[in-house]
């Protein structure tokens, strides 16, 4: 299972900017970018490509993809414990 992490909140405040003016550069609202800060949701590739062009960096220095040894719900649902 891929789990993705970020580095959003970090970068954002290293340029000093609010999460509404980020959503405003990247036409979201401030929930969707206090969303993804706190990995509830995982953006599309063209808003993380979007996100990476705003702190000048390849989407990979923004987010993170680790494996994870979690086997997930449909996972444990089809029996592949």
């Amino acid at each position: 299972m891929i789990i993705i992490k970020n580095r959003l909140k970090q970068l954002r405040e290293s340029l000093g900017i609010t999460q509404e003016q980020l959503g405003d550069l990247v036409g979201v609202s401030r929930q969707a970018i206090n969303a993804i800060e706190t990995e509830k949701y995982e953006p599309s590739i063209w808003l993380a490509y979007d996100i990476s062009k705003v702190f000048n960096c390849m989407i990979e220095d923004i987010f993170l993809f680790e494996v994870s040894e979690r086997k997930s719900r449909a996972q444990l649902s089809k029996g592949m414990v």
